[in-house]
C-alpha cells in the first residue's frame, strides 16, 4: 500500500512539474481549445433551439408570430434557427421553391412535426420524393377527379340533407365540422374505396376530429422531445390508451387506413386497383420496398389529413368570408345564376371549375386564412442559395445543406405584395392575374401540394352548392344562411400553428344559422 501511495504521489507531482511547463500547456491547450469550443457552440445552439422551443412548445404554436415580428426589426432575411435561415420576400418565393433544375431535399427531422416519417411530404432526399409522388400525382390529375365526381356529389347531397335539417330544427351549426366530415369521407373514399361516413353520424365523427387534433397538438413538443413520437407510434394500442387516452381515435383511424391497405393489396378487383389512390400505388411501378405496411401507412395519414384539413379550412374561412361581406355573396349568387342546374340543385365540376370570381374567392380565402400555417422549409443540398437584399444592397449567400423557409401567413400579409392585406378582396386575383407568383398556399415548386387539384375543385363545388341554395339571410322566408355569434378576430384568425391553423383558445368556431 505504501508503495502504491508513492507510486500516486510521484504521478501527481510530475503532473503538477508538466502543467507548468510551456511545452505542456500548449500541448493541452491544442486538445482543450477546440473541445471547449464545440462544448459552448453546442450549449450556445441547444440554447437557441429551446428560443424555438419557448415559444412553440410552452407558449403553444407561437413562433410564427415572432418571426413575423423579428422579420419587422431585422428585414426580408434573418436566421431563425443555428441551421434555417427564413424570408419574407414574396419575390424570392421561386428561388427557395424551385419547380425544377435544382435538386431540393427536406431537413433530416421534419418528420418529427408531421408525424408520417414515410409519407411523400416528409421524404428527405429529391430524388426519392420524385419517385414517391409520381405514384400519386396522377390520381390528382384533373381528368382522375372528374372520374370521381359522382361520389363527390353524392357526399355532397348528404352535407345538403343534412344542413337541411339543421334548419329544420333550428340548430346552429358548427360549419367547420360539417366540412370536415364532408371533406374526410370524400378524401377516405377516392383512397380506399370505403370511408367511415362521418356525414352520417349525428356529431360528426367529432370524437375522431377531435383526436386528430390532439395529434396535431403534439408537433412541437414532439420536436423538443423527438423520443416522444416514437413511443406514440410503436406502443401497442393498450398502452396508447393508457399513456396517451386523448389519441385512441387516431389510433382507430391509423389501425383502419392499414387493413384498408391490406385489403387492396389482396383484391382481385381491377377497379379498386385502378381507381383507388393506394390500388394505384400498390399496382405502381414503385419498387416493393415501397409497399410496405408501415411506408404506406404514413403516407394514408397524410393523404386523409391533408385532404380533410386544408380542404375543410379553406371550405369555413371561405363561408365566413362571404357571409361578413354580403357584397361579395352577392357578387358570386350573380355568376352562379347563369349555370344551369340539374333537379338535384347540384352544379357539375365543369361548371364551377372555370368561374373566375368563385376562384378568386377561393383564392382570396386560402391567402387571408392559409390551410396549412407552418413554415415550409427546404434544403439545397448542392448548389448555394443566393439573396440579395435590394434595400440593404447586400448579396447573401446560404451554403449547401442549410435551410432556408417561408412562411405563408407571413407572404400573404406583405403589403407590398398585396395592397391592404388583412382585407379580404377577391377582386384583385380578377385585376391583377400576376399575383398568383406571391401565392403560397400549397407550397410551390417542385414539393407542391400534390392534392391541390383536388382541394380546389371540391372547394369550389361544395361552396358553390351551398351559396345556389342558401341566400343570406336579410330577415326573408326561404333557404337562408347567416354568421351566429362568430368573430374573426377570434374564431376564424389564426393564433396558434400546429401545422394546421389554430384559432383563438375557447373559440367555438365559425357558427352559421341556418334557416328552411
Amino acid at each position: 500500500m505504501l508503495d502504491f501511495s508513492q507510486s500516486q504521489f510521484e504521478w501527481w507531482r510530475g503532473l503538477r512539474y508538466g502543467f507548468t511547463q510551456p511545452w505542456y500547456l500548449a500541448v493541452y491547450g491544442l486538445f482543450a481549445i477546440p473541445l471547449i469550443y464545440w462544448i459552448c457552440y453546442g450549449i450556445y445552439q441547444a440554447f437557441t433551439y429551446l428560443y424555438e422551443g419557448y415559444y412553440e412548445a410552452w407558449l403553444g404554436g407561437k413562433y410564427f408570430l415572432r418571426v413575423a415580428e423579428i422579420h419587422k426589426q431585422y428585414g426580408p432575411i434573418v436566421r431563425i434557427s443555428p441551421h434555417e435561415v427564413h424570408f419574407s420576400d414574396p419575390e424570392f418565393l421561386d428561388t427557395v421553391y424551385p419547380a425544377g433544375g435544382r435538386k431540393t431535399d427536406k431537413p433530416s427531422w421534419f418528420a418529427l412535426l408531421t408525424g408520417t416519417p414515410y409519407s411523400v411530404v416528409s421524404t428527405v432526399h429529391h430524388d426519392l420524393h420524385r419517385q414517391r409522388r409520381n405514384a400519386l400525382s396522377s390520381f390528382f390529375s384533373t381528368a382522375s377527379i372528374h372520374r370521381f365526381e359522382t361520389v363527390m356529389k353524392e357526399h355532397l347531397g348528404k352535407l345538403l340533407s343534412r344542413l337541411d335539417a339543421s334548419a329544420e330544427s333550428n340548430e346552429v351549426v358548427k360549419i367547420h365540422e360539417v366540412f370536415k366530415a364532408a371533406a374526410s369521407d370524400t378524401i377516405t373514399k377516392y383512397a380506399f374505396n370505403d370511408s367511415f361516413n362521418f356525414l352520417d353520424m349525428a356529431d360528426y365523427g367529432k370524437s375522431y376530429f377531435e383526436s386528430t387534433d390532439n395529434f396535431f397538438l403534439l408537433t412541437h413538443i414532439c420536436f423538443v422531445l423527438p423520443w416522444l413520437y416514437p413511443l406514440i407510434q410503436n406502443s401497442p394500442d393498450w398502452l396508447l390508451r393508457f399513456l396517451f387516452p386523448g389519441l385512441s381515435e387516431v389510433r382507430n383511424r391509423q389501425n383502419w387506413w392499414i387493413d384498408q391497405v391490406r385489403s387492396i393489396r389482396k383484391s382481385s378487383d381491377a377497379q379498386v386497383l385502378k381507381q383507388t389512390i393506394f390500388g394505384g400505388i400498390l399496382s405502381s411501378k414503385l419498387p416493393d420496398e415501397e409497399k410496405t405496411d408501415i411506408r404506406l401507412a404514413s403516407e394514408a395519414q397524410l393523404v386523409v389529413f391533408a385532404g380533410e384539413g386544408t380542404t375543410a379550412w379553406g371550405l369555413n374561412a371561405a363561408l365566413y368570408e362571404l357571409l361578413a361581406n354580403p357584397d361579395e355573396i352577392r357578387k358570386l349568387k350573380a355568376e352562379l345564376s347563369e349555370l344551369e342546374l340539374d333537379p338535384d340543385g347540384i352544379p357539375s365540376l365543369s361548371q364551377v371549375e372555370g368561374l373566375p370570381y368563385l376562384g378568386a374567392i377561393i383564392q382570396e380565402a386560402l391567402r387571408v386564412h392559409p390551410g396549412v400555417l407552418t413554415r415550409q422549409m427546404r434544403v439545397s443540398p448542392e448548389v448555394p442559395v443566393e439573396y440579395f437584399d435590394k434595400n440593404e444592397g447586400i448579396s447573401y449567400v446560404i451554403a449547401p445543406g442549410f435551410i432556408t423557409s417561408m412562411s405563408p401567413l407571413i407572404t400573404h400579409r406583405d403589403p407590398e405584395a398585396f395592397n391592404n392585406p388583412y382585407e379580404f378582396c377577391p377582386q384583385r386575383w380578377i385585376d391583377n392575374p400576376k399575383l398568383a407568383r406571391y401565392f403560397h398556399g400549397f407550397a410551390r415548386g417542385a414539393r407542391n401540394c400534390v392534392g391541390m387539384t383536388l382541394a380546389r375543385r371540391e372547394m369550389a363545388l361544395i361552396l358553390a352548392t351551398v351559396v345556389l341554395k342558401y341566400d343570406l339571410y336579410t330577415g326573408q322566408k326561404g333557404p337562408t344562411m347567416e354568421l351566429y355569434d362568430t368573430e374573426r378576430a377570434r374564431d376564424v384568425d389564426a393564433h396558434s400553428d400546429y401545422i394546421i391553423p389554430v384559432p383563438a383558445k375557447g373559440s367555438p368556431g365559425v357558427r352559421v344559422k341556418f334557416r328552411a
